[in-house]
């Protein structure tokens, strides 16, 4: 098949998630394989150099090789965002021209997302949107109504909705999906990629600056406003024994923020912010932990969403405390090795618990559910069926 994935983020420089998994490993399994990005961060040199049309290497399975598509905008800032929105359906019949697709799947909604679907419908070309995120309660901005509007026009009119968890599924189906049109498809998560944990504890604290007396507490994602990390990072500065750490991996709107209020409240050497971490070293990282976080505020766009981190530090053999939500309860169940608290003010006594519980005793070597396992590494055969019915059928 020849699969066209579309996103509205940078695929060079986003940090891994399934944008970059399905592709690649598609790629891999004989497929040709093409991928329209957005240049967000990049001037119009950058995009310019870039070109329109360009293979690349993949960036999770290396042998894998893709065909990036550029759109040639002003530049990959807000307005060049504001001016895609307005323009992408030109832009993407070029896209299509060239790359002759089999079946779109598409990550997308604003910015580019609802404007190929509308090319996908002129051309009668089986369009499959990947559901992972509830899009208009991401961030907080002026266009929430607008991108409401657009994400009811996805949902309603895409050929199959594929989401990532039955709590999407859910919140899909409220949106105007049919029931008839949706499948629920875990994401291609390399749980042998993140078990390669173990072997690399000392020289990865001692990097850290830390010792092998620490209790580590580890965060690894994005720092979105509703994180709630603020308020960890405030009961860690009341009640972290004095070898406690947080170790915070990742970045985001609120990393200002967080600096701010770590030196506020002078715990400064208590708080480590590695920044984005590659892939490939953050299992070497998940090892200097003893427990690992989720801390999401329960809200319409943590509950519908499926954080990889929570399968990815259980898969790297952690113990996981996280806030309760539908996503996680629906895809995880109630699994032994993943404490689920109700309120994120809450998590910080739970994570006290989970250490002393260790302390005491070395916790087993931990793993998944077998079923989980068995799902996700099927995932992409499952994916790959899935896109093969859908243009049979077109």
């Amino acid at each position: 098949m020849r699969i066209l994935f579309l996103h509205e983020v940078n695929y060079l420089e986003k940090p891994i998630f399934e944008m970059h998994e399905f592709p690649e490993h598609l790629a891999i399994r004989g497929h040709q394989v093409g991928f329209v990005q957005f240049p967000e961060g990049w001037d119009k040199a950058k995009i310019k150099s870039q070109g329109f049309k360009s293979e690349i290497q993949g960036r999770v399975v290396p042998q894998a090789r893709i065909t990036l598509y550029t759109p040639q905008l002003a530049s990959g800032s807000l307005f060049g965002r504001l001016l895609t929105a307005l323009t992408f359906g030109s832009a993407f019949k070029k896209v299509v021209d060239d790359f002759r697709p089999d079946v779109i799947v598409s990550f997308s909604v604003p910015t580019s997302g609802w404007q190929a679907l509308r090319v996908a419908m002129q051309r009668k070309i089986p369009y499959v949107f990947r559901a992972l995120d509830v899009s208009h309660k991401i961030r907080k901005n002026l266009f929430s109504r607008l991108i409401f509007i657009a994400e009811k026009y996805v949902y309603k009119n895409a050929t199959w909705v594929s989401a990532n968890n039955p709590a999407m599924a859910k919140y899909c189906m409220s949106m105007g999906a049919e029931p008839k049109r949706i499948s629920v498809d875990l994401p291609p998560i390399d749980l042998e990629h993140f078990g390669r944990a173990s072997g690399h504890r000392k020289e990865i604290r001692k990097t850290l600056g830390l010792d092998q007396n620490h209790q580590v507490i580890l965060y690894m994602g994005s720092f979105f406003y509703f994180s709630g990390l603020p308020e960890f990072v405030r009961e860690f500065a009341k009640r972290a024994s004095g070898n406690q750490r947080l170790v915070l991996i990742g970045g985001g709107e609120q990393e200002r923020e967080l600096r701010k209020l770590v030196s506020e409240l002078d715990v400064d050497e208590k708080v480590i912010f590695t920044g984005f971490v590659s892939f490939g070293d953050l299992p070497r990282y998940l090892s200097a932990a003893d427990v690992a976080i989720n801390t999401m505020h329960r809200s319409l766009v943590s509950n519908a969403a499926l954080p990889n981190k929570v399968i990815q530090y259980l898969a790297a053999g952690l113990p996981v405390v996280s806030t309760d939500l539908d996503g996680l309860r629906f895809t995880l169940g109630l699994a032994s090795e993943l404490t689920l608290v109700e309120h994120s003010e809450d998590l910080f006594g739970s994570v006290i618990k989970v250490l002393a519980k260790k302390s005491k005793k070395s916790l087993p070597s931990l793993s998944l559910n077998p079923e989980i396992t068995y799902m996700a590494s099927k995932a992409v055969i499952n994916f790959e069926n899935l896109c093969r019915t859908i243009v049979s059928a077109s």
